[in-house]
This record gives structure tokens, sequence and C-alpha cells, in this order.
């Protein structure tokens, strides 16, 4: 089962939500293999439709076909079941802490043309938190976005107004300090953060403090002491070293299309792994902000400020310095009996 160690190895860098990595597999042959979900790894009280735990799988799956094709094998799959069997209320129901997804197949193939992405951009995409450089993002690759966002039916548009990106940034900001009060919001997220290198490297999973661009500090007040973000007189504060640690944002650009219904949240994935490599190929870095789709209030205001109808990704895109990297299970983590 080489084949599979190998294409794991490497497909374990793919991104997920909160970098929670909630993909198992179960090796049968050489040829075959189970794609489980992990439980306790989705995110119900910020990703209340699934959209999102359902795109990650959607992505992982894609990330083991473009990997697969680079050694000449053929990957296909066959869903256990529909992606509506994995919405927050039915995963709660489900037994066990390990839903199945898919079944995959591995075939070689003569002659099979590579993905067109090579290995190395699984290990250079990563999220920016950094701040970026000034420098826009250039045309060619813009253009290359765009057309590969129209390829599978979904729409790419980049912002570069600078009075426009403080008002989403300063929208975000206010998103995020609302969510972080909102209890079931609160437990779920702080759940996943990382305060220490130590705990970090213990779990290799979750928002790791070094790649937040924040210090420990206020990654623990935000955790603990969310009520501060309220607060008339250290609002103001926070609001103000929140935003210096986005640094200098040139360029925020929005994903649009089919999503929200659970097939469509699938493909979406599929798309979503590739868009990340192609931004990786023209050495961009991107950092989404997801509480400006995932916060109702925020979604509708992007929509009348925007202009752009099924929003379901924003981000910040451009040039930066290379960024910490989370750090990742193992194969032998992800690997089940």
């Amino acid at each position: 089962m080489d084949t599979w160690i190998e294409i794991l190895q490497t497909a374990v860098h793919a991104p997920s939500p909160h970098n929670v990595q909630p993909w198992r597999v179960r090796l049968l042959s050489d040829g075959e293999a189970d794609l489980l979900m992990e439980k306790r790894r989705t995110l119900p009280k910020e990703d209340v439709t699934g959209s999102f735990i359902i795109l990650t799988m959607g992505l992982f799956i894609e990330a083991l076909a473009v990997l697969a094709a680079n050694r000449s094998y053929e990957l296909t799959y066959r869903l256990h079941h529909e992606p509506s069997a994995y919405t927050p209320e039915k995963i709660e129901r489900a037994e066990g802490d390990l839903l199945t997804f898919a079944r995959l197949r591995l075939r070689q193939v003569s002659g099979l043309r590579p993905s067109g992405f090579d290995d190395a951009l699984f290990l250079k995409r990563r999220t920016s938190r950094v701040t970026l450089s000034p420098a826009p993002v250039p045309a060619e690759a813009a253009r290359a976005l765009a057309d590969l966002a129209r390829a599978w039916g979904q729409r790419y548009e980049q912002f570069s107004d600078s009075p426009l990106i403080e008002r989403v940034l300063a929208r975000n900001t206010d998103a995020l300090f609302e969510d972080l009060n909102a209890p079931g919001y609160h437990d779920e997220i702080v759940e996943w953060f990382r305060f220490t290198d130590r705990a970090a490297r213990r779990t290799r999973d979750g928002l790791d403090y070094r790649c937040m661009n924040t210090s420990r500090l206020a990654f623990w007040l935000a955790a603990k002491l969310p009520s501060l973000l309220r607060s008339a007189a250290l609002r103001p504060v926070f609001r103000r070293t929140y935003r210096r640690q986005l640094g200098t944002v040139p360029s925020v650009a929005v994903l649009a299309g089919a999503f929200w219904r659970p097939e469509e949240a699938f493909e979406t994935g599929r798309f979503l792994l590739r868009f990340w490599l192609e931004a990786a190929r023209h050495n961009l870095y991107i950092h989404p902000y997801g509480n400006l789709v995932t916060n109702r209030a925020a979604a509708g205001w992007c929509l009348r400020e925007l202009g752009v109808p099924d929003i379901w990704l924003i981000f910040k895109i451009g040039f930066s310095a290379v960024p910490p990297k989370s750090y990742r299970r193992s194969v032998e983590e992800v690997l089940i009996a």
C-alpha cells in the first residue's frame, strides 16, 4: 500500500476550517480505501448548514485525486451517502465518532497526464495572517484565478479600493467580536485554540498562536475574556490592535456561486483545492475572513456593500513573507485499522 501512504504524506497538508483535519482513512487494499469523517472535528455551532465540513471532505478527495494523477494513478470515489447526510443535525444523531464518507479507488493508468499541480504546491500553500506586500495581484494571476473559477461554475471578484477594504475589515472585526461573545460559537472555536508551541505540537491541529499573527496575551484574552471585546472602554483598543495585526491588505477578494446546498458544497470543495493551489503557483497567499459569511448579519452587509450574490468565501490576497505553517497530524494518526 505504498502508493496510498505516499499520496497521504502530502494530502495531509490540505487546508480545513480552523485546521480541524476531519478526515480519517482506512486502507483496504492496494486499490481501495475508505474515507471517513471524524465527528468531533466538525463545527456545528459555526457551520450551521454543514456546508463547510462537506466542502472540506470534497477538498480532501480532490487533493488525493491531484496527487494520484501526478503518479499516473486515477482516483475515483463513490460516496457512501448523499452529502445531505452530513448536516449538523444528522451528524449529531449518528452513532459513533467515525462516519463513513466515501469509498476510494486507485487504478494505474498508462499515459495518464499529471494534474498540472506539482506536489510542492501543497507545502507552499498556506494561510497568511501576516501583513501583505502593497504590490497588487498581477493581472495575469487574477485572470488565471477568475478563469479557473468560471470553469467550475464559480465567480472570482477582486477589490482594491482602499476605503472599501477598510470597511470590509471593520465589518469583519465587528462580526468576529460578536461571534466570540456567542456562547455556542465561543466554546466551539476556543476548543481549537493552541496557546503554546507545546500544545500545538502535541495535537498537531487547531489554531496555533504562531500562525495567528497575534500575541499570546491577546489570543488568550479573546478566548478567556471575550466580554472585554464588548467593553465600551476597551473595545476601541482591541479593534485598533486587531487592525494592526491584519497589516497591509492591498486586495480583498470573494468567491461566489453554488455552495449552500450539501451537493453544491462537495463540488465547491473540489474547486477550492485547485483554486488555492493555483494561487500558490502565482506566489499568492490568502487569509479567509470566515465570520463575514457565517455571521448572517455580516453576510447581508457584504451583499449590499460588494454587490456580489452568493458569496461563500471572502479573503485578503497578495504577496507576503513566508508565514508560519500549522502543524499537521501524521499519516499514522490519520489512518485507522
